[in-house]
């Protein structure tokens, strides 16, 4: 990611921060808002309980001051009309009141008195029989009932004598008053709540709520405790209006002051550090101080990156005189290891193949020629043969030797192939030797390559003079097989033998082990004292034919 890549997110995290902050503000407005309005719903709800506790308190004291009065106490039993008409059909008015019941202690109505209501609810809009186990129950029961009128608001007191003040006596009766919740008693409660109020079903859905409406509901209940109406009060929240407005110019005010800051820091930072950043990074880029212009005099932090810049491509190019130069002395200093090297591998090589070849040749010839000795008065014909074969085995070395002081390999150039090379030296230490030579060529030796052929021809003769000179050998076997893919090569001797542990590794064994690592061949010997040598070659495996 490149810096002025790095500029442009660090811009949009800087936007979406700001994004986030004016969410944050307007979330936080919002909370306010409802914690505000909850607050003011909670203390109408306080309101409301306590104004419809103030407005219910006639009705209340109605209820319980004439159950304990001793008249009321003695018309449960004389069920006087004149005494109701005048005490009871009165007093309605005074208490705000619009029906009123008497019952008996069994439950019995013994008087009925409405106002401004149908004649009718002077038999009262409910089943004694079902009321009568709440009164028992409750000594001042409050409740509402739904009736053809509208909705009624009920407060009961069991009728006791007046000296019962704590109401522990039975009941004798029961007195029974309640105040219809007309359009005049809900317009009153609208004028003492300053609120709309609606009286609505039960489970009926309230509308939507506004920002500068507080709702609240209080079900009126019957005896039961079921729902029979919603009282709902909306309170329109004064000021609400004006609180939404001043949060608006206060996020507007935020946002456009946000907007001026970014887009003054998106300007800076364009003309004063991404500008000259990109002069920086295509300088270094194209690596050339031309793109920095005069950005280098500037008197900033910018200046002098530009000034180092510059420097560096000075000190570059003295770096990279000064590693070309390391670089042709290095490639001098190889190509003087390579020649060491390759002029040791030849030392080394020379000596493998005067020890092997020339060396190996001339003992043959000093073997031959002392066998010449002793059958030179017995047998002048076969010393003759010995003669002329030591001195083929010596001419041949003559050749080998010239070859070497001219700087030629013996394995290189054009060479006879395996098996007449290995039947010629055959014959001629069979010439030279009294020797069973053995060859057993079960395999053809084009499966070999010409490095291999070399080096296999100079480790049989090596293994061959090894079993004449040190093993005394009479029976030598060579033999070039097919091995599991592989051509093994195996040299075997009935001379003395040898412990291979405790045998010295002089130049001869070396040289074995050497040439066979050098065609990529295993070289084994396997030998006991009496019971002769087994030296075996084997090759790398070949591919099988297609």
């Amino acid at each position: 990611m490149n810096t002025q890549t790095r500029l442009v997110a660090l811009l949009g995290l800087l936007l979406a921060v700001f994004a986030l902050s004016i969410g944050l503000l307007r979330q936080f407005q919002k909370h306010e808002a409802a914690e505000s309005l909850e607050r003011i719903a909670a203390e109408r709800n306080e309101l409301n309980d306590h104004l419809l506790d103030l407005t219910g308190r006639s009705l209340r004291d109605f209820a319980n001051d004439y159950s304990m009065w001793g008249e009321m106490y003695q018309f449960v039993d004389s069920a006087d009309p004149t005494w109701a008409t005048v005490n009871i059909d009165a007093s309605l008015v005074t208490f705000s009141s619009h029906a009123a019941w008497v019952f008996g202690v069994d439950g019995k109505l013994i008087y009925g008195s409405v106002r401004k209501l149908d004649a009718t609810l002077k038999t009262p809009p409910f089943a004694p029989a079902e009321l009568l186990p709440y009164l028992r129950r409750a000594k001042l029961g409050h409740f509402f009932l739904r009736s053809p009128a509208g909705i009624l608001e009920i407060r009961t007191a069991p009728i006791q004598p007046s000296e019962d003040i704590e109401r522990t006596t039975p009941a004798h009766g029961w007195f029974i008053v309640a105040r219809l919740w007309d359009d005049e008693y809900q317009h009153s409660l609208q004028q003492f709540l300053e609120s709309d109020v609606s009286l609505d079903a039960p489970h009926s859905t309230p509308p939507a709520p506004r920002d500068n409406i507080v709702l609240t509901e209080r079900p009126l209940l019957d005896w039961t405790g079921r729902p029979v109406a919603m009282l709902r009060t909306f309170y329109r929240v004064p000021g609400v209006e004006a609180v939404n407005l001043s949060n608006h110019y206060e996020l507007f005010l935020f946002l456009g002051f946000g907007v001026v800051v970014i887009a003054a820091a998106v300007a800076g930072v364009s003309r004063w550090v991404v500008r000259p950043l990109l002069r920086l990074e295509q300088s270094l880029a194209e690596n050339s101080p031309a793109p920095l212009g005069r950005l280098a005099v500037q008197p900033n932090i910018f200046g002098r990156l530009a000034t180092l810049v510059a420097g560096s491509f000075e000190h570059r190019q003295e770096l990279e005189r000064e590693i070309e130069e390391r670089r042709r002395a290095e490639a001098a200093l190889r190509q003087s290891r390579e020649e060491l090297r390759h002029s040791a591998e030849l030392k080394a090589r020379l000596a493998r193949d005067l020890h092997d070849g020339v060396i190996q040749s001339i003992y043959a010839a000093g073997l031959g020629l002392e066998g010449v000795r002793s059958t030179l008065r017995a047998e002048p014909e076969a010393a003759e043969r010995r003669l002329d074969a030591t001195q083929a085995s010596l001419n041949q070395t003559i050749r080998e030797v010239r070859s070497f002081i001219q700087g030629l390999e013996p394995e290189g150039g054009d060479r006879p192939e395996f098996t007449p090379v290995l039947r010629s030296l055959v014959a001629t230490l069979q010439a030279l030797h009294a020797v069973e030579f053995q060859l057993e060529i079960g395999l053809d030796p084009a499966a070999l390559s010409a490095r291999e052929e070399v080096h296999a021809l100079q480790i049989i003769r090596e293994c061959v003079s090894n079993a004449l000179r040190h093993g005394e050998a009479r029976r030598i076997v060579i033999s070039l097989a097919h091995d599991a893919g592989a051509p093994v090569l195996t040299i075997r001797d009935d001379g003395r033998g040898f412990d291979p542990a405790s045998a010295p590794r002089g130049s001869g064994l070396a040289n074995l082990a050497a040439r066979a690592s050098e065609i990529g061949a295993t070289f084994s010997i396997r030998s006991t004292r009496g019971k002769g040598t087994d030296i075996v070659l084997r090759f790398t495996q070949r591919n099988p034919a297609p």
